[in-house]
C-alpha cells in the first residue's frame, strides 16, 4: 500500500484546522466565553453616505403547494456598512481581494485601547503612538498577529443612531463634510505596521480614519501594506483590554473590496 507524504505547507494547514477545531470545541463547553461582536444587518445598519444601504426583500414566507413550509429573502448591499472587514484592495491598487486572504490572517489576539473619554471631550481625536505605548506599559508588547482595536465608545452608545454615530442624519455627497466621529492617527498605524508585527486594526466607528478625513491616510497606509480592517464592530464595553482572540468570519467574496462579516471574540 502506497503512502502520501503531505508537504510542509499541507501540514501547516492540518496543523492549523486541528487547532480551531480544538479550540471550537473548548469554546462550545463554556459558552460564557463567546462575545459577539457584529450588528446585525436591517434597515437601520449604518453605512457610508455615498454607499447603497442594506435592503432585504422577502420572497416566498409560506407552505408550498406540495404541502412543505418553505422561505426565502432577495438582499442587496454595498460591500462596506454594518460589521465590516476591508481587504487591502480597498486602498491599495495592487493589493488583496477578499477571496485571496487565507483565513488565518483573520484570527488573531485581541488588543483593545480604551480611549473612550478622551472621544468624549473630542469627537475628532485621533488615537496616538503615546496610547498605544501606555497600553503597553501595562499589558507589556503587542502580541504577534494582533488586532488592534481603537474602543472610541460610539457604536456602543449609540449605534444604530446615525445622527449620534455619524454626525448627520443626510445621504449622499451633502453628508460627507458634516461626518464627525473619531480615528486612528497615520502616525499610530505607521508605529503599529512598522514597529510591531499586527495582523490589522479595527474600530467601533464606521471608519478606521475619522469622519473629518479628506484622504483617508489610515486607509491608505493600512492597504499599502496588505494588512486588514474592521468597521462598525460592537460590545467593545464587554470586550477586556488583553487576552481575547478575535474571529472575524468575512463573506467570501470573489474580487471583493470588503464584506460583511461576523466578528467574536473567544474571552481569557
Amino acid at each position: 500500500m502506497k503512502t502520501k507524504i503531505l508537504s510542509l505547507g499541507h501540514w501547516s494547514v492540518f496543523l492549523f484546522l486541528c487547532i480551531v477545531g480544538v479550540s471550537c470545541r473548548q469554546v462550545y463547553k463554556d459558552k460564557g466565553k463567546l462575545l459577539d461582536m457584529t450588528y446585525p444587518y436591517d434597515e437601520n445598519t449604518i453605512y457610508w453616505p455615498t454607499a447603497t444601504p442594506f435592503e432585504l426583500k422577502k420572497g416566498f414566507w409560506g407552505i408550498h403547494e406540495k404541502g412543505y413550509w418553505y422561505a426565502s429573502n432577495d438582499y442587496s448591499a454595498a460591500e462596506h456598512g454594518g460589521t465590516h472587514a476591508d481587504a487591502p484592495i480597498h486602498f491599495a491598487q495592487n493589493g488583496r481581494t477578499m477571496d485571496q486572504i487565507p483565513l488565518e490572517e483573520w484570527i488573531g489576539p485581541a488588543v483593545k485601547m480604551d480611549v473612550v473619554e478622551k472621544c468624549e471631550k473630542d469627537r475628532d481625536y485621533l488615537l496616538q503612538v503615546a496610547d498605544i505605548q501606555n497600553w503597553e506599559k501595562t499589558y507589556g508588547t503587542i502580541p504577534n498577529h494582533a488586532w488592534v482595536i481603537m474602543y472610541t465608545g460610539i457604536d456602543t452608545k449609540y449605534y444604530p443612531d446615525k445622527e449620534k454615530v455619524l454626525g448627520t442624519t443626510k445621504t449622499g455627497e451633502a453628508a460627507i463634510p458634516e461626518l464627525r466621529f473619531p480615528g486612528f492617527s497615520p502616525e499610530a498605524v505607521e508605529f503599529l505596521i512598522k514597529e510591531r508585527n499586527i495582523a490589522g486594526i479595527a474600530i467601533d466607528t464606521p471608519s478606521m480614519d475619522c469622519g473629518k478625513s479628506e484622504y483617508f491616510k489610515v486607509h491608505q497606509i493600512v492597504c499599502g501594506a496588505n494588512k486588514l480592517g474592521l468597521e462598525n464592530i460592537a460590545h467593545l464595553d464587554q470586550l477586556p483590554p488583553a487576552g481575547a482572540t478575535l474571529y472575524v468570519l468575512p463573506m467570501l467574496i470573489k474580487d471583493g473590496t470588503g464584506a460583511p462579516a461576523r466578528v467574536f471574540a473567544v474571552l481569557p
